[in-house]
């Protein structure tokens, strides 16, 4: 499994809100890509991943 570009080892059962906890970041400030599915920040489903799946995680950022 890949998570932002890097390795990351894939455990059985892992879901993506379980994937989020682990890394410490809050689930209503990002959005999240598995493979070609996006989920907005706010609407991010516990799908179960998979050991191919790639994923990318944006974080919202405030700025001017």
């Amino acid at each position: 499994m890949q998570v932002n570009g890097k390795a990351f080892l894939h455990t059985e059962g892992l879901t993506l809100l379980a994937l989020l906890d682990q890394l410490n970041i809050p689930r209503d400030r990002v959005a999240v890509m598995v493979g070609e599915q996006v989920f907005p920040s706010g609407h991010i489903e516990d799908v179960l991943l998979k050991p191919e799946d790639v994923i990318e995680i944006v974080r919202a950022m405030q700025g001017g």
